[in-house]
């Protein structure tokens, strides 16, 4: 097996964010390692986030150097203009990749016009290949539908990716078969990743099904991701450290002799912090300072966790003010570029020195 990690992309001079928009505030399941706003901070039920000002924000962020963005949610496959939207993405906003993320059957269904329109990554959710465990976890009984969208998916001929999140005691025995399962349906690549520990320290959150249903909290269900590592490793053909963008936790891709990819996306591989993270009680926290959100009701977010360094942009998008929307983007991204590094348990050890 070849290893690569003397180039990892993002670690020194490209200090720039993942965008990640909240095209929506609901997805119609209650997964209990997640919450009703899904990425975004609490947003009020039933918002949706304008196509014109998404638009807005994305042509800003390109003139940043940012030409690639994620949609997610809530969930992009309930947002009525999704199609639309990603077309105009290409076309006015100049995005490079788009990629969509969906935990929602209609995914699947709207995947031919998606791929038409240019979107570049499915990205869909996939916790267990049992019907039953599936409904415990989302509150939803549609586990065959979602099997059937990342098929519908793959048919298009645009990457996909799918996401497990591990969760001890509940998913861990399964991972191996999920691994397998996506091989066999053509997935391009899976990310296995861990739970979000500290997430009931915000505002909203679905823990209290797992509370009634597991009688556990969520870090209870905490697995150290490494411990996974050891059988992929054995039977890569290639491994390798990379990032989301400039500033995302370092992830270990394995290569299978399918050639598939498998990311290792564990919070204790240490992560990138800045202004807004000093004084926080809740420092080090898992997202950290990975992506630059706009939510459904036109916020800018920095953090997962805190409603309170968030940044309001409706005025400015309503108004149609090119020159303010401007100033808050520069003002956002220098923030980002001035980001260090806070190593973690699990930082490769040739990356425990970047960003000092």
């Amino acid at each position: 097996m070849q290893v690569n990690v003397s180039d990892v992309r993002g670690m020194g001079d490209m200090r720039k964010p993942q965008l990640r928009v909240t095209v929506n505030s609901r997805c119609k399941r209650s997964c209990y390692y997640c919450r009703p706003s899904g990425e975004a901070v609490a947003t009020e039920s039933g918002t949706d986030l304008p196509p014109d000002h998404l638009v807005a924000v994305a042509a800003a962020a390109k003139d940043h150097g940012v030409d690639a963005i994620k949609l997610t949610g809530g969930d992009p496959a309930l947002y009525e203009p999704l199609v639309d939207t990603v077309r105009r993405l290409r076309q006015e906003a100049g995005m490079r990749e788009i990629e969509v993320i969906s935990r929602h059957p209609r995914i699947g269904e709207l995947a031919p016009a998606l791929a038409e329109a240019g979107v570049t990554l499915f990205n869909v959710s996939l916790d267990t290949l049992d019907a039953q465990l599936h409904k415990e976890i989302c509150g939803v009984d549609d586990h065959a539908d979602v099997l059937a969208a990342i098929r519908a998916c793959v048919a298009t001929g645009v990457p996909v990716k799918v996401n497990v999140v591990v969760m001890s005691g509940i998913n861990t025995p399964e991972i191996e078969p999920l691994i397998e399962f996506c091989e066999a349906a053509g997935v391009h690549s899976v990310k296995l990743l861990d739970i979000i520990k500290d997430l009931n320290e915000s505002s909203e959150s679905f823990a209290r099904r797992l509370e009634i249903k597991r009688q556990l909290q969520l870090p209870d269900l905490y697995v150290p991701l490494e411990e996974l590592a050891g059988d992929l490793r054995v039977r890569a053909i290639d491994e390798e450290v990379l990032q989301q963008g400039g500033l995302g936790h370092p992830m270990t891709v394995f290569t299978m002799p399918s050639g598939m990819k498998v990311v290792i996306k564990d919070s204790n591989a240490g992560a990138w912090y800045g202004s807004v993270c000093r004084g926080c009680p809740l420092f080090p926290c898992h997202d950290a300072l990975m992506a630059l959100r706009l939510t459904a009701d036109t916020r800018l977010q920095f953090c997962l966790l805190r409603e309170d360094v968030t940044v309001d942009l409706a005025p400015l998008l309503e108004k149609g003010d090119a020159e303010g929307l401007a100033a808050q983007l520069e003002a956002a991204f220098e923030m980002y570029a001035a980001a260090f590094f806070r190593p973690g348990d699990a930082t490769p050890q040739h990356l425990v020195e970047v960003g000092r």
